[in-house]
């Protein structure tokens, strides 16, 4: 495995040092240039401001599950680690090209994207030095910096997903013991390669997403946000996750990034993101238990804090968040309806497509989300509900309903 030291006290200094650079150079994000003024006042307002006004994301989850048609399989079937790591090596991206999917943004109407540069199986789209369970070192390049590159030349902001709840594949993530989905079901064998025995060792994980995140920050330019998940484990485990930490590297690092976690883990998120619903999540957490008592009063005392905050509701075009052979995308009259629904909830909308396992963009997502663009461009967004939104977030919206969650993981 790679690796590399990367203490606070280091992130600080290296925050200090880019600081100096970035004030020497006048180096306003690009993506912020026409909020100049305010981003010399507060680099986080000025991202805000920006957000107020971007009304519509793309959002793509794409990963080394293909083989297997879910994100969720190496869970979900207990697929083993090695052999898991053998249908990765299996992939090549070779349908995957940034600059095609930046100018389908540009046509669809969006004005951001959020990538999935990590999800739930750890495999990270970037060349990171903390793993070479990368696509780096699995085939041969980076994505992150080759939609990084797109996005800088097109003026496209970019937001970061990282999967900081769950990871199957490092050896120190929390057992099923203290989260039910944190790890697939293995045998006695398969689960030999865990570490993990008491708190403590947990210690070692946190270490691993600082590092990263501060990889990520360092190491990709500026960028708009970062978008966490998922929830129910961070709040059964808040005193291990010490996620306020995890924050603070990015507000050291990328003083505009603004910090997404759904409907909230600290309370101290910059915007208050939904899941399909824009609602508290402890709904899905019922029954008398401690955890989910626990995960019920931290998911309402986080909705709480965040209510009054711009809101981003996160919707797929295709049902399920991974590309799958049996579904479609919906039609552009349907996903003109998430969007009238996210401006009734004064909200962005963020629209999800996965890409096929080569990488590429499903020709109906293309179609249809270029409808949508048309028709974007002939009447415009839809109005921002700035009267009665906060009624509708109390009692919760959908934006979604071709498939519901069944949990909120």
């Amino acid at each position: 495995m790679k690796k590399l030291t990367l203490t606070l006290l280091s992130v600080v200094v290296l925050a200090g040092a880019i600081r100096a650079e970035n004030a020497a150079t006048n180096a306003i994000p690009y993506f912020l240039q026409p909020y100049a003024e305010q981003y010399k006042q507060s680099p986080r307002q000025a991202t805000l401001d920006w957000f107020e006004n971007a009304r519509m994301g793309m959002f793509i989850h794409w990963g080394v599950w293909g083989k297997y048609n879910s994100a969720w399989s190496m869970f979900n079937k207990n697929i083993p680690l090695e052999e898991y790591k053998k249908t990765a090596h299996e992939v090549t991206a070779s349908g995957f090209n940034a600059e095609e999917i930046v100018k389908l943004a540009e046509e669809s109407g969006m004005h951001y994207i959020t990538f999935v540069a990590k999800h739930h199986d750890g495999f990270c789209l970037w060349d990171s030095q903390y793993t070479d369970f990368d696509s780096k070192d699995y085939f041969n390049r980076d994505l992150l910096a080759e939609l990084v590159k797109a996005c800088h030349e097109h003026g496209m902001p970019l937001c970061i997903y990282y999967s900081i709840g769950i990871d199957w594949t490092h050896p120190y993530f929390l057992p099923r013991e203290l989260y039910s989905v944190g790890r697939p079901k293995y045998d006695a064998a398969g689960n030999a390669y865990f570490k993990y025995r008491v708190p403590e060792d947990f210690e070692n994980y946190r270490t691993f997403c600082k590092q990263q995140l501060a990889e990520l920050c360092t190491k990709y330019g500026p960028v708009a946000g970062f978008w966490f998940d998922p929830l129910g484990g961070v709040l059964a485990n808040s005193e291990m996750f010490k996620l306020q930490e995890m924050y603070d590297v990015i507000r050291q690092l990328q003083p505009q990034a603004l910090i997404h976690f759904k409907t909230g883990a600290t309370g101290t998120e910059d915007i208050l993101v939904g899941e399909r619903s824009l609602a508290p999540i402890s709904s899905f957490y019922k029954g008398d238990s401690p955890q989910n008592k626990r995960i019920r009063e931290l998911s309402d005392a986080a909705w709480q804090a965040n209510f009054r905050k711009k809101a981003e509701i996160a919707v797929t075009s295709q049902g399920p968040w991974e590309w799958s052979p049996k579904v479609t995308c919906r039609p552009a009259d349907g996903l003109w309806k998430m969007l009238l629904i996210a401006a009734d909830n004064n909200a962005n909308l963020l629209l999800n497509f996965g890409p096929k396992p080569d990488g590429s963009i499903p020709d109906d997502v293309a179609t249809n989300f270029r409808q949508l663009g048309e028709r974007i461009r002939k009447e415009g967004y839809p109005p921002l509900n700035k009267t009665t939104y906060l009624e509708k977030r109390q009692k919760g919206v959908v934006a979604d309903d071709t498939e519901k969650e069944k949990t909120a993981r």
